[in-house]
């Protein structure tokens, strides 16, 4: 992978809002999933580490845990994963249900219209590394 890309990762994993994405972390932490970001001694460089939270946080299931904390009462719909990283449709399907959430609750709840473009779940969920090119 292109260190540039890498020094765009890391950069990122480094924002305030990733920082508060984390705060999320431990209250949706389940047995045997981990932790988005460890504590843990690890042999993997800085770079990798970033690398593989962002990761996590480009299969759309984390960000949709944390949009239920937010809005608990969504419409139910199940999030995809089965243990592969490289399941891009199922990527697609969840970054969906999150455009699809994040609409909701900004409609119904805050009573406001979202006038700009949400990302596109077809793109992100193919490659999520697109927004860093």
């Amino acid at each position: 992978m292109d260190s540039n890309i890498m020094e765009i990762i890391e950069d990122f994993m480094e924002s305030a809002l990733v920082r508060w994405i984390q705060l999320f972390g431990k209250m949706l932490q389940k047995g045997d999933s981990g932790p988005l970001y460890s504590e843990y001694m690890e042999v993997n460089t800085d770079s990798q580490r970033a690398r593989d939270r962002y990761l996590k946080l480009t299969d759309g299931i984390f960000l949709n845990e944390v949009m239920r904390v937010i809005d608990p009462n969504p419409k139910v719909e199940r999030l995809y994963d089965n243990g592969r990283v490289d399941d891009y449709m199922l990527k697609v399907q969840n970054f969906s249900i999150l455009n699809r959430h994040i609409r909701v609750f900004y409609q119904e709840n805050l009573q406001q219209l979202i006038l700009m473009p949400l990302p596109n779940a077809a793109i992100l969920g193919q490659d999520p590394l697109t927004g860093t090119r």
